[in-house]
């Protein structure tokens, strides 16, 4: 057998691995397959076969580098601290090198990657959505009318007939400038969650800052790197950091959870901090303590993966600033770190199993007789309220920005 290296992956990257076991407890996928392949340990272990030429790299071998949501959950209760991102990463974009990406996965990146055809696909879409599907209880949502086999109740994010950063645009705060935010839209709250992105920048406003949305910016990029398509996500990049490194700017802020972790993690050539909201809503916490609802609300919070994993933004940040809002009441979920079954296109590539992470995911929520879902991931916002609909629950989900623009003054 011809050895094919995957590069990225060293022996002495690999060999960190111990094969305790510790990632099988902690594996939403495992967890649902029991399947060794599905965990950490066992990806790990195929791509040191793989570069030291014991076994080959066919497409078994990809789909099982695919069956994960990249959630890190293994990465962080590793006692040897082994980097699985890097691994993954690489072990994918091997297999896409040598086969190309699935087609759920090609449709994505190809959709994502191209602004003018997303934007395109929300203007044909709007209307014809409207009329083709219902009301859900989480707002932005839209039903199918119909239950699809062994899924059951599918929701849809509402595609916008115009993006949100159609325009370059300037938002000021009523009252002094704090200082000047460069709001990294992505396409999530471009194309689809719209009015969050006006409540993120209400939000911001309301804490004192001038935020400028550049019309220049696109998809960070998220689904081709994860996907393993680095050719795209480079060229990606490259568009977006020539919208990005500007003059007259204090930080890059993002209200999305994959979009902070990517910028963070894979734009080094940024020439401005990036902020999660999250994050600057815990540094203005007595602004945010001033804040009332204007009715009592009772909440629980589901963590982002690549908040606290990705990020590894302090779990306590969130719920510090929920017990300071005025009017609020909150309740903490069971497993409100796990991740919610998304994993950006694993729903589209594994649907059944996403299900499964997805319906314990709002079980959880469900049990805390919450009203609202917060989070502060758009595809997390999503994939909670469809799970919402399919156990019956009475809450709905929202961003953390839709309900805190209630409250501000």
């Amino acid at each position: 057998m011809e050895q094919e290296k995957i590069l990225g992956i060293s022996d002495e990257l690999v060999e960190r691995c111990v094969r305790c076991g510790s990632c099988r407890q902690v594996c939403p996928v495992f967890n649902v397959t029991h399947e060794e392949p599905s965990v950490a340990r066992g990806k790990i272990f195929l791509a040191d076969m793989i570069n030291k030429g014991k076994a080959e790299l066919d497409k078994e071998a990809a789909h099982f580098f695919n069956l994960c949501t990249t959630c890190l959950r293994c990465a962080e209760i590793c006692p040897v601290m082994v980097d699985y991102e890097k691994i993954i990463i690489s072990a994918r974009a091997k297999a896409v090198e040598k086969f190309g990406l699935p087609p759920e996965k090609a449709a994505a990146v190809k959709l994502f990657s191209n602004p003018k055809l997303l934007n395109l696909a929300g203007k044909v879409a709007a209307p014809l959505t409207k009329l083709f599907t219902k009301a859900s209880k989480s707002p932005q949502n839209r039903l199918l009318p119909f239950n699809v086999p062994k899924l059951g109740k599918v929701l849809l994010p509402e595609p916008k007939a115009k993006p949100f950063n159609s325009t370059d645009r300037w938002f000021r705060p009523k009252g002094k400038e704090k200082g000047r935010a460069l709001f990294f839209t992505g396409c999530m709250f471009n194309n689809f969650y719209t009015e969050t992105a006006q409540n993120v920048v209400k939000v911001l406003n309301a804490l004192g800052y001038s935020v400028f949305v550049p019309k220049e910016q696109s998809c960070c990029g998220a689904p081709a790197f994860f996907a393993g398509d680095l050719k795209t996500f480079n060229q990606m990049k490259q568009k977006n950091l020539g919208s990005l490194n500007r003059e007259g700017f204090d930080f890059i802020v993002t209200a999305c959870a994959t979009c902070g972790h990517v910028l963070k993690g894979e734009y080094s050539e940024l020439r401005l901090p990036v902020k999660e909201l999250i994050e600057l809503l815990f540094e203005n916490i007595e602004t945010v303590g001033s804040w009332k609802l204007p009715r009592k609300v009772r909440v629980t919070w589901h963590h982002p993966c690549h908040i606290v994993r990705g990020q590894k933004i302090p779990r306590h940040y969130p719920e510090d600033v929920l017990k300071v809002l005025q009017n609020l009441s909150y309740t903490p979920m069971p497993e409100a770190d796990n991740c919610c079954g998304m994993g950006g296109s694993f729903k589209l590539s594994h649907p059944e199993i996403s299900r499964e992470i997805q319906l314990k995911k709002a079980k959880n929520a469900d049990s805390t007789e919450a009203e609202v879902v917060l989070t502060e991931c758009p595809g997390c916002v999503m994939n909670i309220a469809e799970g919402l609909e399919r156990i019956g629950s009475k809450a709905s989900a929202l961003h953390i920005a839709d309900l805190l623009a209630k409250a501000v003054k």
